[in-house]
């Protein structure tokens, strides 16, 4: 008797092991964009429930299932840092301010990235020069591999960085307006 799988039971197949080959990296990918961790595991469940729910936007013809999933997930997490970003400018409009943060003095690259001057320093890069210079510094990872998460030469990997650290100078030493 041949025994054959159900589609319902291939495209769990197909997702668990998409799921096993690419969700460390995809956590560490997100991590480096989003400084909550929780926000960011949250993007990365969003993206694994965009592939389940709709596997067919994949194109195997465009794209590897890793940068196609990078891709989603940049998205996302763009989308939810300008959201947070928003809602914290609602916030300091009509003069509250959430004091709710959650405790991350064990991580001291939150407390380092955490901080608002940085933060807005960082906003008023391009999102390529602060891609590169997340992974690089926040995500601890070397040249090269900034450039293969990117998917840019390392040539363009160091130029983007350069120019996002230069950016970054100029931006946090700046004097202040308020007098």
């Amino acid at each position: 008797m041949h025994h054959t799988h159900s589609d319902d039971q291939l495209a769990s197949i197909a997702f668990t092991t998409a799921y096993r080959q690419h969700s460390v990296g995809l956590r560490r990918f997100v991590g480096a964009i989003i400084l909550d961790r929780y926000m960011a595991e949250d993007v990365v469940h969003e993206t694994y429930l965009e592939l389940w729910r709709h596997p067919e936007r994949f194109d195997p013809t465009r794209a590897d299932l890793q940068s196609w999933l990078r891709t989603i997930a940049h998205r996302r997490a763009v989308d939810r840092i300008r959201s947070t970003q928003s809602a914290r400018d609602r916030d300091v409009r009509v003069g509250t301010r959430d004091h709710h943060d959650v405790d991350r003095s064990s991580d001291q690259w939150d407390a380092v990235f955490g901080r608002p001057e940085l933060r807005a320093a960082l906003a008023t890069l391009t999102t390529k020069q602060r891609d590169a210079v997340v992974l690089r510094y926040l995500g601890e990872h070397s040249t090269p591999e900034v450039a293969e998460h990117l998917g840019v030469s390392v040539g363009t990997a160091k130029t983007r960085v350069r120019d996002g650290l230069l950016a970054l100078r100029v931006q946090l030493h700046e004097p202040s307006s308020v007098a």
